[in-house]
C-alpha cells in the first residue's frame, strides 16, 4: 500500500532535471508544492497524455471511473469507499475496474519521497491487541526524484463537469521494504516512462514487466515523527529524522 508520500520539487525542479520540457499545464499543476504530507482525496500533479499532448494536471487521488453516476469514489456492498487510491500490479490486467486504464490511461506521479508505517511487533501491543507503528520515510538515495506508475480517470458530467483522478500502482516489497512493509508503490525507472505514457501502446504483457520492485540498493528509509499520522499535518518536519 502507499497511503502518504511527499512531493516537492516545482515544475521548473523536474525541468531542471531533464525529465520533461513544455509540459502542458505544468504551472497550475504544480502551483500546490511542496506537500510534505499527500493523502488520498487531495488534490495532486499527475503527468499524461491527453488529446495526444505531454501534459500535467492536478488530480484526485483516489480513482473514480467513467462509470460513476456522481464523479464521486465507488462505495462497497457495506457502503464504505473502495480504496481505488492504489491498484495491485499484479491484478491489473484482469480487474475490471483498472484493466481498461492499464490498457490505455496511464500516468507518472512525481514524488520525492513516500511512507509507510511499520509495525513494531517487539514492544507492548496497544489496547486493540495490535503492535504500535513507528511511520517510516522512504526515498531514493541522494534525495533523487521518482515517478510512481499512475492510472488516470476523467470523469465527465453534465455541463462539462469534469473530476481528473488517479491511482497509485503497487507490488511486491524489495528486501529493503520488506523490512516495514509487504507493499510498495511501483517506481519506474527514466527509460520507461515513455512506454508508459504512450496511450497507443496496449501489450499489457510488456507494460507488466516495468511493474516490479525497485532495486533496494537504490533506497533508503528513516523514522519520522508520528505527526504525519494525521494528514492536516504538512510541513517540513514530516520528513525530519527522529530517534526511536
Amino acid at each position: 500500500m502507499c497511503g502518504r508520500y511527499a512531493v516537492l520539487r516545482s515544475v521548473r525542479d523536474w525541468e531542471s532535471e531533464a525529465m520533461f520540457h513544455d509540459l502542458a499545464n505544468a504551472d497550475l499543476a504544480f502551483a500546490g508544492l511542496p506537500k510534505y504530507n499527500a493523502s488520498p482525496m487531495q488534490s495532486l500533479p499527475v503527468i499524461e497524455v491527453r488529446d495526444g499532448v505531454l501534459r500535467a494536471d492536478a488530480m484526485q487521488w483516489w480513482l473514480v471511473p467513467h462509470g460513476s453516476k456522481d464523479g464521486k469514489p465507488m462505495v462497497g456492498k457495506d457502503g464504505t469507499p473502495l480504496k481505488t487510491f492504489n491498484a495491485k500490479a499484479v491484478t491489473l490486467a484482469t480487474s475490471r475496474l483498472y484493466a481498461p486504464y492499464f490498457r490505455s490511461a496511464r500516468c507518472l506521479v512525481p514524488a520525492d519521497a513516500f511512507y509507510e508505517w511499520k509495525a513494531l511487533s517487539d514492544q507492548p501491543p496497544l489496547p486493540s491487541g495490535k503492535p504500535p507503528k513507528q511511520p517510516m520515510a522512504i526515498r531514493l538515495k541522494e534525495g533523487r526524484p521518482m515517478m510512481f506508475a499512475g492510472l488516470f480517470s476523467v470523469w465527465k458530467g453534465d455541463e462539462g463537469k469534469e473530476v481528473g483522478s488517479f491511482s497509485i500502482v503497487t507490488t511486491s516489497a524489495n528486501e529493503l521494504m520488506a523490512k516495514i512493509h509487504q507493499r510498495m508503490p511501483v517506481i519506474l525507472p527514466r527509460d520507461a516512462y515513455e512506454r508508459w505514457l504512450d496511450r497507443s501502446y496496449k501489450d499489457t504483457n510488456e507494460l507488466q514487466k516495468l511493474l516490479r520492485p525497485y532495486h533496494e540498493e537504490e533506497m533508503e528509509f528513516w523514522p519520522v515523527s508520528k505527526t504525519v499520522n494525521n494528514s492536516k499535518n504538512d510541513g517540513p518536519d514530516c520528513l525530519e529524522p527522529v530517534r526511536v
